[in-house]
């Protein structure tokens, strides 16, 4: 097989790639040889010397001397003695950090997770990990993205829920512990790819669609569907006021809408002149979604917060509500991540539509039809629109018009600020004309195709959610 032909859409583990080549959908050469580490700290690789010199510019020159070992990134290591959670920890003591009323979460890194980012690739032998070039949440109280910031909480529940022998934990403990090595997984995936994305939309984009996947995701969706389950037949009803696993399952509901957020927020980007003006105002906006999401990760930096906060967050600092379904006034009791199948509790519906209902059911059978129909919309309208999604800033053109460079065919912008911020950073110093196939952007009718390709690899993970798509003759 020729370079030119070699399309390749993930690279298994003991395969070298392009980190480069990754952050723009360029395929990845065919011949391993040409893809070379980099000599100063041989942990990431490039298939050529222009992908070498634009990931430096944009990535790498902030990571490679911390990943070579030859300085020490600040605060980028687990120190017990000056990390806050420990610290609380030790002040509290055991006994205390047993008691279910107390709010301190304590900190799991010293037990569980070591604080190294993995090689992308294993392709060439050596090292295999190394310390992370970059500051350590725990230890400087600021996370890079509020995903990795939801994973270690979640994580610090499960350490908490653990150490009160909370029945969430002690019910089905094998569940339990398989639900924190996924999650360590997790982490250790958002590190990965703080190391090989393009900061911005496109690091979130990379996070969203390569590490919070949706088989992932629902893994441990029915982890806890398997505890749930079990603390049902025992009639569990938490009686603390921070209710930790009530906690645990709104941080997860939020990374299930993150690895939909890309979509949402390119859908908006471009326009969503197929919602009518119900849904406009009912669905959750990217917007909305990410002020919740922040306000709620605030709230919450080192211990439990009553239970009842994060609902008043979440209902938009309402807790008295109308119901979308009948009008009736009601005072939300719950929050649901899932349409129930009987008559519950009032209840705030937080997902990809936002709405009080009163638990009647016929008052809200209509959303999960509608709520089906408003993510194939995103996914329609973001995948029409991926071939003119820009190379700088990673949104799509809101024209569906994208700027293709004409010399080397391989960057789309998404108008002329993208495109002459990228010349004056790094493309100037890259660009050449008889670039290789493989990295050249398509004319209209090969994106077109690239479009449904792309559709139809979404259909099939999508397909992990429960989300069905239906249309005719491959037409988006």
């Amino acid at each position: 097989m020729s370079e030119e032909s070699s399309k390749v859409s993930s690279t298994p583990e003991d395969v070298k790639y392009c980190a480069n080549c990754s952050n723009y959908s360029w395929g990845q050469p065919a011949d391993q040889s040409k893809i070379q580490q980099c000599a100063k700290c041989k942990f990431i690789s490039y298939c050529s010397k222009e992908c070498q010199q634009e990931h430096w510019v944009k990535v790498h020159k902030h990571h490679c001397k911390y990943l070579a070992q030859q300085r020490v990134m600040p605060q980028s290591r687990h120190d017990p003695a000056n990390c806050t959670g420990c610290k609380e920890q030790v002040e509290t003591g055991p006994v205390e950090m047993a008691n279910p009323a107390n709010p301190v979460l304590g900190c799991p890194l010293a037990k569980y997770c070591v604080p190294v980012v993995f090689r992308p690739d294993f392709g060439d032998g050596g090292k295999t990990h190394a310390p992370l070039p970059f500051p350590l949440g725990e230890m400087t109280g600021q996370f890079l993205t509020k995903a990795e910031h939801t994973v270690c909480l979640m994580m610090r529940l499960q350490n908490k829920m653990q150490m009160i022998k909370h029945p969430a934990w002690t019910i089905h403990p094998e569940a339990s512990e398989d639900m924190y090595k996924k999650l360590n997984g997790l982490r250790h995936g958002i590190w990965e790819a703080y190391i090989v994305a393009n900061p911005g939309h496109v690091l979130e984009t990379a996070i969203a669609r390569k590490v919070c996947r949706p088989e992932i995701l629902m893994e441990l969706f029915d982890l806890t569907n398997i505890i749930d389950q079990k603390l049902s037949v025992v009639k569990f009803s938490d009686p603390t006021v921070c209710r930790p696993w009530d906690t645990f399952k709104l941080l997860l509901t939020f990374l299930v809408q993150f690895n939909i957020e890309p979509k949402r927020k390119e859908a908006e980007c471009v326009g969503l002149p197929e919602l009518s003006k119900a849904l406009q105002e009912r669905r959750l906006s990217s917007v909305q979604f990410n002020k919740v999401w922040s306000e709620v990760l605030d709230t919450m930096p080192d211990k439990l917060v009553p239970y009842t906060a994060l609902v008043k967050i979440v209902c938009g600092g309402q807790m008295n509500q109308t119901c979308a379904g009948c009008s009736k006034d009601i005072e939300v009791a719950e929050l649901q991540h899932r349409i129930p199948t009987d008559i519950s509790p009032s209840f705030y519906r937080f997902n990809y539509i936002s709405a009080s209902f009163c638990g009647n059911s016929k008052c809200h059978e209509k959303v999960a039809e509608e709520e089906s129909d408003l993510v194939k919309i995103y996914f329609k309208i973001s995948v029409r629109s991926s071939g003119y999604r820009c190379d700088t800033c990673g949104l799509p053109s809101t024209a569906n018009k994208g700027h293709r460079c004409s010399r080397c065919l391989t960057k789309v912008y998404c108008g002329v600020q993208c495109r002459d911020e990228d010349w004056r950073k790094v493309h100037k110093l890259v660009c050449r004309e008889g670039e290789v196939e493989r990295k050249r952007k398509g004319g209209g009718q090969e994106r077109k195709k690239a479009a449904k390709d792309e559709f139809d690899g979404l259909v099939d993970s999508m397909k992990e959610l429960g989300v069905k798509f239906e249309y005719e003759g491959g037409k988006l």
